[in-house]
Order: C-alpha cells, then sequence, then structure tokens
C-alpha cells in the first residue's frame, strides 16, 4: 500500500470505539451514503427484495451513483431507528456499505487536526475505545478493511507512549510553559489555595480531575524519585477516592500537579473563570499532543494512577534524566 504521506498529523494514530449513538447516521443537514452496485445486491438479498425493489424504495440516484434515502424531516438515514436510551440501531447493519464501515477514517476528517476535532465533537466514540495506528487508518481511509482490528485500547498505548517518551524533554518543556501561563493568569486574579486538601478527597468532594498524556508525561518526572521508595503511595493507585499526594495539608506533587488541578479552587474565584482557562488550557495541550505525535488520552487521574501503578516495572527500566 502507497503512503500518500509519510509525515501526517495522525502518525501516532487515533482512537475510535463506535458507542452506537447514531449521530453518524444522522442529521439534521443532508448528506449522502453512497452504495455500489455489489453492496445493492447484498442489501437487496439481506432484505428479502429485489435488486429494483431496493432502488425505488430505500435509494436515490445521484448522477451516476446510488444513495441511500433520508427521513424526513429529520434527514436520518432510512434504516437508522432510535432506542428510548438514545443510541442508535442500524437495521442493516451487517451489510452496510463502505462509506459507514469506514467511519470516522474519512479524507474529510483526517484532513487536520481540527476537521478531526469537529468531527468528534459529534462522535462519542472517536478519541476514545481501539488504538489504531496509522498504517490501519490508512487502509480504512483508502477502504481497505482486511487488516487486523487493533489489539490495544487507548489507555494502554498512552502509557506505553509515556514510558518511551520519559526523556523526551522538548515534551516536558513546552507542557512547563502552559503550565507557567495558567499560574501568571491565576496569580494576575489573586488566586489563592489554603491547600486545605477537601478538593483532593474526590468521593467526599464530589470532584474529578482530569489529565492528558503529556501531563502524565510531565507529572512522573516529579513522581520517579518517589518510585524508589518501597512505602510510597506513588506505586498504589488511589484508595477511597483520595489522591494519595495530599498529606497533612501538603501535595507532595504541586510542582508537577496537571492543568485542571492548578485550575480548580472551591471559593473566591468565578466558575466561568475557571471553566475559560480550563478549555484555552485543553486547546493548547490537544495542539501539542498533535505536534509532538503523542497518543492523547484525556481521562480521570485515578484511572491514570492505577495505569501507573500497573506500569511501574516497566517505568523503572526506562528513568528519565
Amino acid at each position: 500500500m502507497n503512503l500518500p504521506n509519510k509525515n501526517p498529523w495522525y502518525r501516532a494514530g487515533l482512537a475510535f470505539k463506535c458507542l452506537q449513538c447514531g449521530n453518524c447516521c444522522a442529521g439534521p443537514q443532508e448528506g449522502y451514503v453512497w452504495i455500489s452496485n455489489p453492496e445493492i445486491t447484498a442489501l437487496a438479498h439481506f432484505l428479502k427484495i429485489t435488486t429494483d425493489q431496493l432502488k425505488q424504495k430505500y435509494l436515490r440516484r445521484v448522477r451516476l451513483r446510488y444513495s441511500l434515502i433520508e427521513k424526513q424531516p429529520t434527514k436520518d438515514c432510512i434504516f437508522l431507528t432510535r432506542n428510548p436510551d438514545h443510541t442508535g440501531t442500524c437495521l442493516v447493519y451487517p451489510v452496510r456499505p463502505l462509506q459507514c464501515r469506514t467511519w470516522p477514517f474519512w479524507k474529510e476528517n483526517l484532513r487536520s487536526p481540527s476537521a478531526w476535532r469537529r468531527a468528534a465533537a459529534h462522535c462519542p466514540g472517536m478519541d476514545r475505545g481501539r488504538w489504531y495506528d496509522y498504517q490501519q487508518i490508512e487502509a480504512i481511509r483508502s477502504g481497505d478493511l482486511s487488516r487486523p482490528s487493533p489489539t490495544f485500547n487507548l489507555d494502554e498505548t498512552a502509557v506505553k507512549w509515556i514510558i518511551n517518551n520519559l526523556r523526551h524533554l522538548d515534551c516536558i518543556q513546552a507542557v512547563h510553559r502552559i503550565y507557567r501561563e495558567i499560574d501568571l493568569r491565576l496569580e494576575a486574579v489573586g488566586a489563592s489555595c489554603e491547600n486545605c486538601g477537601r478538593c483532593c478527597d474526590f468521593d467526599r468532594f464530589g470532584h474529578r480531575l482530569y489529565a492528558t498524556t503529556l501531563e502524565m508525561l510531565y507529572f512522573l518526572q516529579g513522581l520517579y524519585p518517589q518510585l524508589t521508595d518501597a512505602d510510597s503511595p506513588a506505586l498504589m493507585p488511589m484508595v477511597n477516592g483520595r489522591c494519595p499526594f495530599q498529606q497533612n495539608h501538603t501535595c507532595r506533587m504541586r510542582p508537577y500537579r496537571p492543568a485542571s488541578c492548578r485550575i480548580f479552587y472551591c471559593k473566591d474565584l468565578d466558575p466561568a473563570f475557571q471553566n475559560e482557562i480550563t478549555e484555552q488550557a485543553l486547546l493548547l495541550l490537544r495542539r501539542l499532543h498533535e505536534k509532538f505525535h503523542a497518543v492523547y488520552y484525556y481521562a480521570d487521574l485515578a484511572q491514570w494512577l492505577a495505569k501507573i501503578a500497573a506500569a511501574t516495572p516497566q517505568i523503572m527500566l526506562h528513568p528519565p534524566k
């Protein structure tokens, strides 16, 4: 297979898992689902009707090609049904056209990072689930579905990326610059933390703290020295919903804490302002992942700590400088 681009923005791969939301089959905008002659024959056989009946009832002619018709006025695919739990069911899923099978790895979605993000805003299965490498993506994009399915999940791939890039100083310095900008903005509005630790007890406080792959790479720079201590909480996942690094009103990882931890203040800071900074920081971090071809995984800190605890033996074999 000829690869059209030796260094695309998705060189590191992308994640996807179909959640059966039906959004890719739905309106409100009009679209085309192209279907080939062999697919028309297969679909007619599946529905136990003739190809002429299929064309008359379910297809529309667009110049020299056929497309599935849409329901009116919703513009949903004629074969999409909505379920009470808001999921979608394709009535012809086993014989759906190739165009449907290759979602979301369409040329228009892979054109740029922003195009992928726009599609992901409507498809909750993008950026989660199974991890597709570059070769798999290019094969699907070109309509070749013969390659084996992915064997690793996104979280597993993200941890492996971190282990292989513990010495990636450019990444670490770039994350540090983003954190410095966040800290300066918070200093400018007089944000202050009393280190009470209430928000670090996530279950009791009703709060969750999320971090990206590059943030956990940065986090490990401070965490690594603690990994040599057998009594260190760094070797354990989060227990009972409380961050193991906050003890006696002191955060042992404060210089290395993620953006969402830096930005959250439980009082005296406008939540709208915090949300604004959070969205800006996430956009900068997402672009940083794309720049360094880093595996993008955005997950709860509890999930990250569990993965890091499990991967500690491999991490110890790749010490950062």
